[in-house]
């Protein structure tokens, strides 16, 4: 692995678990200190957080977490619905039964997440269980448009299963049915469950509105906390 892969990974990591918060000023000297690299792979590794959504860079500024509107969250989420929905039929006439197989296996992630407290790792399972109807669809620019919005969402989505409340309960429950419906012959109904299931989140998470200038006022963390926010995690299991 190149140290741009490996800074981009342990970035993108800690920005989709919401160890950094949205709008927050990332130190480009700092991280490269905690990666024990110089900042020249930082900086690719920022070029390429930019391109998935989860960084802004502000020429003469710096580089800032992404910070989604409502309208963001809505656009995203409608196009990932459209997507998946696509996938989903297109997996179903290929393989329904190697579908059941993927997301069979992703709810034993999500087991196994949730019996060890890690949602780090439930929210990971849950990318592999929405990845497998891509996958499986047969269509590869499938998955590459998927891929413009979907590191963004899982972002999102990690916030509110991490937080407080019952959304990863209901997102559970739902994965679970979704997988029951499928295995039944239940084409429709979990298709519909599936459109459901993506744009609760336009409903679910709250969001700031304050201005990006306010939000970009972010605290300066001290090269310990960007040693603790990018250390590695084991791996799902």
């Amino acid at each position: 692995m190149s140290l741009t892969q490996e800074a981009c990974d342990r970035i993108r990591d800690a920005i989709v678990s919401g160890k950094f918060d949205f709008g927050e000023r990332l130190s480009e000297e700092q991280i490269a200190r905690a990666l024990g690299m110089s900042k020249a792979p930082v900086r690719a590794a920022f070029m390429d957080l930019r391109d998935m959504g989860l960084v802004t860079i502000v020429p003469q500024a710096g580089t800032y977490v992404f910070t989604p509107s409502r309208q963001d969250v809505e656009e995203m989420s409608r196009f990932r619905a459209m997507l998946e929905q696509e996938a989903l039929q297109s997996a179903l006439k290929r393989n329904p039964e190697a579908l059941v197989h993927h997301l069979s296996a992703a709810i034993s992630q999500m087991d196994h997440a949730i019996a060890v407290g890690e949602w780090a790792l439930y929210s990971s399972a849950d990318s592999a269980f929405h990845r497998a109807f891509l996958q499986l669809a047969g269509n590869r620019y499938l998955e590459k448009a998927y891929d413009l919005t979907a590191t963004a969402l899982e972002a999102l989505r990690a916030r509110l299963q991490a937080g407080e409340g019952d959304f990863w309960r209901r997102s559970y429950s739902e994965h679970t049915k979704m997988r029951d419906l499928i295995a039944a012959g239940a084409f429709d109904d979990a298709d519909a469950l599936l459109q459901d299931h993506i744009l609760i989140i336009i409903r679910s998470l709250a969001l700031p509105d304050t201005s990006l200038q306010t939000r970009q006022k972010s605290q300066r963390r001290s090269d310990q906390e960007y040693l603790d926010l990018l250390a590695s995690k084991p791996a799902l299991l």
